[in-house]
């Protein structure tokens, strides 16, 4: 029973996978991840983002979490869609994805 109980515990702190997050969320609705494979699924260009390959480049991960919450403005803009997960899936999602890079 104590076995169990900690294998339970642990798996319950493990920290969300970070693509898992994107897929669930349906970030590759608009945006790609091409080092991942992931194309987004839509076909029309007004909703098409950009491949966030390079998210690392050009911004650091607090203020990708305040844009995705809608507490920040690109060129005046704010994400189309604001983040429903939790704290620690987004935190997982940006970890991700600030790990991908070209090769």
């Amino acid at each position: 029973m104590i076995s169990y109980l900690l294998v339970l515990s642990a798996s319950a702190l493990q920290e969300p996978d970070g693509k898992a997050v994107f897929l669930g969320q349906k970030c590759n609705l608009c945006h790609s991840v091409t080092t991942e494979g992931i194309e987004a699924t839509t076909k029309s260009d007004k909703m098409k983002g950009p491949d966030l390959v390079t998210l690392a480049d050009k911004y650091e991960s607090d203020w990708i979490i305040k844009y995705l919450k809608k507490e920040a403005k690109k060129d005046g803009k704010s994400h189309k869609k604001q983040f429903t997960g939790s704290d620690e899936e987004l935190k997982a999602l940006v970890d991700w994805l600030l790990k991908q890079k070209n090769e």
